[in-house]
Formats: structure tokens, sequence, C-alpha cells
């Protein structure tokens, strides 16, 4: 096989193991359309002015200086202010930037170490080497390699001093991606034992994925109000120590559900040292036991904090799902075998994502509930989170998520496409957006990608080169498409099923024009208590339900509020379960500047339910959703049914009836 040997492309080095793709330069891709004004929308938001605001990631922070300051918020913050400036050429957030990168890098000490002096944790710095590697693939700056060189050279015999514990030991996936990211550039054969030595003092995620030990609600376990009787200090200084350490008998962190998906990309990276299939298993094992036992529609897990088991009302963090996402992204270029990665990638994207934030992007949830049928500041099932902790607001619960919050769309942009080893590109997920790279005999080649995707089924690639140039294309046909079209300059190239990657090797002409068609059909997914989830396409769909925005406390734009519904919410749906397609209306609206916005969806599904009068609020929140097929004699009314990310306020998870048996 011929390999890319194009200096703008880095795939491993041996004896990592080869893979068929990998990232493109940063930069490459640029977003365009409605993706670009959901970045835009971020950026004039909360992901602009944060540093406006808190002095956690400004004064107080510890990387700017600040002694016994705040040491995670501001990688955190900067981890996607950093990849929004540049995609978006924000000249004011590119200066925002600048400055946290300039702290880091002269913060660097003769032995090697580098950040805050008053802080030796290592998870701040995993999050701020992310963040310098970005740079440096954006600015060729030669002081990123030079300080990852020596950090990495010190680190070694600081972990036998000081080995991983708490945060780090859960998280030192992260260290194994930035510590691959420099071998890769560098070929320094002492990496690889730092990377088994870093492997080996983080948590074992390839045995609990293996066989996941919790199958159930981590309150099955242990419970938490017993947890806390032991300490009749309260949440004191050691509560934490013994909770965080290991030292106390509940396993915090491995049940600690960011800490789970951030975990699902270890064994993956280990995986490429080893070679070792049972590492690779684990990943999918993991993802398959976590759905199967905590999952929701919307495809994430249960976890307020921890894992939750798969209730619609249990809540699930925002810092899982950008953490979730950031983990599928590192490990698409190892599980080419088919589209599961990249399917869920996009389903998150598209319907958590922007769920849990609000349409102005100043305000969002610590906790989003599949079924959320009020938002307030009220006593709710959570396994150990806070009344507030599904508010829309600035802080709701913790900082963590305000400042980890601003990763989700840049990163999830960088990953729209990959070089092939075969020197062609390959396109992983689908968004309006422009790409330009090298193809073979060092070619540029641009794709522009226009297309209303996910809430339209087209898809229309144009290409730009300087001169005629043959590079294999290949596109991914999602498991949930039965038969894709392609057409290359108006003509019927081939169709193809799901679940695979169409490859399209010609030689290539600017103007050339494909459309990839991938036809959309209504599916139906199952659920606890036999529920049904509504899907189409990547998105989930939700019921309509009337939102009055009550502002609870704060300062606007970026105030506390609560969300009462005005509308009956507790319908089961008509279904034709052998035809789900004749159960519903698709109608379709132009797509808007802010296309999650409940007030103007690009999409409706038109359907008829009946209200179920004993379902109703439980602990603050829908009670447990009927056992289906239900028996009601109420009235058939006709319901409205939209895209998951546009309804703050919704039902998911439906009870039914089936239309075939009234």
């Amino acid at each position: 096989m011929t390999k890319n040997t194009s200096s703008n492309y880095v795939f491993n080095r041996q004896p990592l193991l080869h893979t068929p793709t990998t990232e493109l330069p940063f930069g490459a891709i640029k977003p365009q359309g409605w993706l670009r004004d959901q970045m835009r929308i971020q950026a004039d938001g909360i992901s602009g002015h944060l540093d406006e605001i808190s002095d956690r990631v400004g004064s107080r922070s510890s990387w700017l200086g600040c002694d016994r300051g705040d040491s995670q918020s501001g990688p955190y913050y900067l981890d996607g202010l950093f990849p929004l400036a540049h995609l978006l050429d924000d000249e004011a957030l590119i200066k925002k930037a600048a400055k946290w990168i300039d702290w880091a890098l002269k913060s660097a000490t003769p032995d090697g170490a580098f950040g805050p002096l008053h802080d030796d944790d290592y998870w701040p710095r995993m999050i701020m080497l992310k963040v310098l590697m970005q740079y440096h693939e954006q600015s060729a700056d030669g002081k990123v390699i030079q300080l990852m060189s020596r950090y990495f050279a010190f680190l070694g015999p600081q972990l036998k001093k000081t080995p991983l514990s708490s945060w780090g030991k859960a998280r030192g996936g992260d260290f194994l991606y930035c510590i691959n990211w420099l071998y890769n550039r560098t070929g320094d054969a002492s990496l690889l034992e730092l990377s088994r030595v870093v492997y080996e003092q983080t948590d074992d995620w390839t045995g609990i994925f293996a066989d996941l030990p919790f199958t159930r609600s981590t309150s099955f376990y242990y419970n938490w109000e017993r947890v806390l009787a032991q300490y009749p200090q309260g949440l004191s200084p050691a509560f934490y120590n013994d909770l965080f350490s290991g030292a106390h008998v509940m396993r915090f962190h491995i049940t600690h559900i960011v800490n789970v998906v951030m975990g699902l990309k270890t064994p993956g990276i280990h995986y490429l040292q080893t070679h070792d299939p049972r590492h690779k298993a684990a990943v999918m094992s993991g993802i398959e036991s976590l759905t199967r036992h905590h999952g929701v529609v919307n495809g994430m897990f249960g976890g307020d904090e921890h894992l939750s088991g798969n209730d619609p009302t249990q809540g699930h963090e925002l810092c899982s799902v950008v953490e979730y996402m950031f983990s599928l992204q590192t490990l698409l270029d190892i599980y080419t075998e088919d589209t599961l990665l990249p399917d869920l990638l996009e389903k998150v994207a598209y319907n958590a994502l922007p769920a849990q934030n609000s349409k102005d992007y100043w305000r969002h949830q610590y906790l989003q509930q599949p079924n959320q049928v009020l938002v307030s500041k009220a006593k709710r099932n959570w396994y150990n989170n806070n009344d507030e902790s599904n508010l829309f607001g600035f802080e709701p619960n913790c900082f963590c998520c305000t400042s980890n919050l601003h990763q989700g769309w840049p990163k999830f942009l960088k990953n729209l496409w990959r070089a092939s080893d075969d020197r062609g590109l390959t396109a992983m997920v689908y968004a309006p957006s422009r790409v330009t790279a090298k193809v073979a005999d060092g070619v540029d080649v641009t794709i522009e990608q226009e297309t209303a995707y996910p809430f339209d089924d087209k898809i229309v690639l144009t290409i730009s080169c300087g001169k005629p140039v043959a590079f294999p294309l290949r596109l991914r046909i999602p498991a949930w498409c039965k038969q894709a079209t392609v057409d290359i300059n108006g003509k019927q190239q081939g169709q193809s099923a799901g679940n695979r990657y169409h490859a399209i090797d010609r030689l290539w002409q600017s103007g050339d024009v494909v459309t990839l068609t991938l036809p959309m059909q209504i599916r139906i997914s199952k659920w606890g208590n036999n529920a049904v989830g509504i899907e189409r396409g990547p998105l989930v769909y939700a019921l309509k339900i009337g939102e009055e925005w009550r502002k609870l406390k704060g300062t606007d734009p970026y105030a506390d509020w609560e969300v009462h519904p005005t509308t009956p919410w507790n319908y089961a749906l008509e279904l034709d379960l052998k035809h789900p397609d004749r159960s519903f209306t698709v109608e379709r609206k132009p797509v808007a500047r802010q296309p999650y916005d409940a007030a103007c969806p690009p999409l409706i599904l038109r359907a008829k339910g009946k209200r179920i009068p004993q379902w109703q609020l439980q602990d603050h929140a829908a009670g447990p959703v009927p056992q289906s097929p239900v028996a009601c004699d109420a009235t058939l009314e006709d319901i409205e049914l939209i895209p998951y990310g546009a309804a703050k306020l919704r039902i998911s998870h439906f009870p039914y009836f089936d239309s075939t048996r009234q």
C-alpha cells in the first residue's frame, strides 16, 4: 500500500500500530453554514466572555500566575477557546487565548516541570498539554516540542516518587494521548517506556470495560447518605482525601460518569502500543455494556454524578457529553471496520450537546434529562448532585462544566475529515464545512461541503484543485441508512448499503460535484419499560412542550433560569410498529441561524397521541414511563415532535399504543 508521505500528515511511527487514517492539520477544516453559525453564537455567548465574568479563568487562575489559584478551570476553558478562536479566525478571541499559551510556555522550569509552582497535580497539566498540541499544529512553534520533551523526561522519574492518583489516575489516558502525539513527531523511544508506566498507573479501564462491574445505578452499590454519615465533620478535607484517593470503600472514580467516558479511550490508545486485541475489544465491550445498562436515547449514559442506570429522568453531566465526544474522536482512526464510532459521535453532537446549552450559549445545564418536563431548583433523585443541577444558568452545581463545555463544537469540526494512508481523504462525519488538504503528488485539494445535514439528507461536495489529480475519496455511509446514492456531476455512480465507507477512486478535476444522498427513515429504538425512542437519520425527536422561562437569580445574560411547562407532556404515542413511517408526517422548514430553537425547528414530526392521566410528576420530574403498550381511552390528539437538541423541555422515551390494534 502506498503511504501518504506528505509532511502535513502524521501517521503512527513504529512500533505504534499503523492506522489507515489520521487527523488533518489544525485549521485544514473550516466551518460553513449552520455549523459556523453555531460556533459564532457560542463565541458571542459565554465562550467568548467567560474570562470577563469569572476570575477563576482570570485573576484567580494558577495558569495566569495566581498563587494558590484555580488550576483546572483555565486549561479546561482554553481547550475549547483556542480552537474556537482560530477556527473562526476571530482575532479578539485569538488574542485572549494567546496570553494563556505564553504563560504556559514561560512557566517551564530548568528541571523540565511546567505549570503552577504551588500545585503539582498531573491532571490540569494533561489538559494544558492538549492545548499546547493544538497550538503547535496551528503555529509550528518549536517551543512546544521542547517543553513537552523536557516535561516527559521529568515525568518518568517523578512518577516513581509520586505515582498517578485521584483524578490523574482515572484520566491517565489523556497522558497517553499526549505521549503518542509527541512520539510520532520526535521518535524518542523513551516515550514508549513512559507510556507503559502511565498505563500501569492508570485505573484498569481495559478490565473494567471487558466486564463492566456496575450494571445498576451506583446507588445500588453505595448509598451516598451512608457514605457521608461516616464523616461527622461533613464534606471535610478528610472526606475528600479518602474518597478521591481510593482509600474509601466506594469506588468513586470508576463510577464517576466523566471519568468513565474519558476512560473509554484509554484501552484503544494503549492498543496502539501493545497490539493486544483485548484492549481494542474492551472499548467496544464497554460501549455495549454502558449502552445496555446505562444508555439513553440521545447516545449518552445516565450519570448524576455517577453511573445512574437508564431511567430517562436521571441526568447526565455536560462534561460527560464533550468528553465522550473527545474519546470517540481519538478512537476514529483505530476502529474503521464499521461506522459505529462516527455514528455515535454524530448522535451525541447533534442531540445531547445542543440540548444542554441555551440557544444563545450564555447558559447551560449541569445535568440534562432525556425526559425533562420541568427545569427548576428542587430536590430530585440525583445520586449526589445538588438541587440546582438542571437549571439553565452560569454555574449550576459546579464550575467544571462552565469551563469545559467550550470544546464540543470546535473539536467536532476538526474531526469531520481524515487523511488516508493511500493519499486520499475520508469523510468521517458530515456538516457544512470546507476542507483543504494535500492528496496524491502533493496536490492541494479543497472540498466544499454544502449541506443542511443532519436536518436534510443531501450532501453536496464540490472539488477544487490546481490540476487534475487522482485520489481516493471515501464517504461514510451510516449504519442507519439502508441505501445511499452517490452521483458525480449529475450522473448516478452507484448505491451503497449502510455501515461502511463508499470509496470513489478517479481522476478529479476542479468543478467536479459529488452528491451523496442518505435517505432518512423513521426508526423506533426500544428502552426501559418497553418505551420507544423516535429517530430519523442522526437526529432523535422529542415531544414539543410549551416553555415558560422564569428567571431565578443572577445577572443577565448569564442568570439562572427555570423552565416550566405550559402544555401537557404525559402522552403515549400512537404507533404502527411494523411501519413507523405511517405514524408520522414530516414537515420541513428553512434552517434558521439557530436550528436548535424550539420556536423555529427545521423539522417537525406530526403525530397522534393520547394523554395518560396517571403519568404525573414524581420528585419534580416525570414519573416512571408507563409500561408499553399502554391501554388508554383518552381522546386522540395531534402532537408535535421536534429535534431533541431544540427541546429544552421534552419527552424522548415514550410510552406507546399500537395503532393497528385499537
